[in-house]
């Protein structure tokens, strides 16, 4: 069923996405809100389209049979692989990204506890730039007010949340910014989970913040 969605990535960052030139931390994302959002896969679609046009412009580039028969032999593996992931996503609502990781059998991620209400799961997923996990917060409860060191995106996989702005449902991408100061709060219907990718930790705003620093630092991986 389409989502009635108020919060989506920009047009920049599908045609990066589109391109495969996204980073992969902000990719898998995107990949996760076009999970929900019927208008951003029309119009990752159509760019899609307009870069098979492109392509086809294109001047021929002559390829070494080598590497030629190393892709086809590549082709042949993937489709002889067992298709553990798919069926894993068919017995789940999350996006195929996010089972992706939660299948990686050399690093499963675990709940770890931040605060009274709010829970992380951290992923491992090769890069340095972002540390990409998920965010559990229980019914009703509020994370600590915080402002962001630096880039921060956030999809709703599951429930919703609010802050001082809006209401944040399943599908919804959002991005703060240095600045953004915000105390998101779990719906009271239910467990909220958000895949997020954070290029710093964030900042407390309570004058004892500091003791939970420990707590608040990020692990790229």
């Amino acid at each position: 069923m389409s989502k009635q969605l108020t919060q989506h990535p920009d047009h920049a960052m599908l045609v990066e996405f589109s391109a495969g030139t996204l980073a992969p931390a902000l990719a898998i994302c995107v990949s996760a809100h076009l999970h929900f959002c019927e208008k951003c896969r029309a119009e990752l679609m159509s760019l899609n389209q307009i870069g098979s046009q492109l392509m086809t412009q294109a001047e021929p580039t002559e390829v070494d049979d080598s590497l030629l028969d190393a892709v086809m032999e590549k082709i042949d593996q993937a489709e002889t692989m067992p298709s553990k992931a798919v069926e894993q996503e068919t017995l789940s609502d999350f996006p195929f990204a996010v089972n992706q990781l939660l299948n990686n059998p050399q690093h499963k991620p675990f709940w770890k506890r931040l605060s009274g209400s709010v829970d992380i799961a951290r992923f491992q997923t090769g890069q340095s730039d972002f540390e990409v996990a998920l965010h559990r917060i229980c019914a009703g409860g509020k994370t600590p007010k915080h402002d962001h060191q630096g880039l921060e995106y956030t999809v709703v996989l599951k429930g919703s949340f609010s802050d001082e702005k809006a209401v944040y449902n399943e599908g919804d991408f959002l991005v703060r910014e240095p600045g953004d100061i915000h105390q998101p709060m779990g719906a009271q219907n239910g467990e909220c989970i958000c895949l997020s990718a954070l290029a710093a930790p964030i900042k407390l705003t309570n004058p004892f913040g500091f003791l939970m620093k420990p707590l608040l630092r990020i692990n790229p991986m």
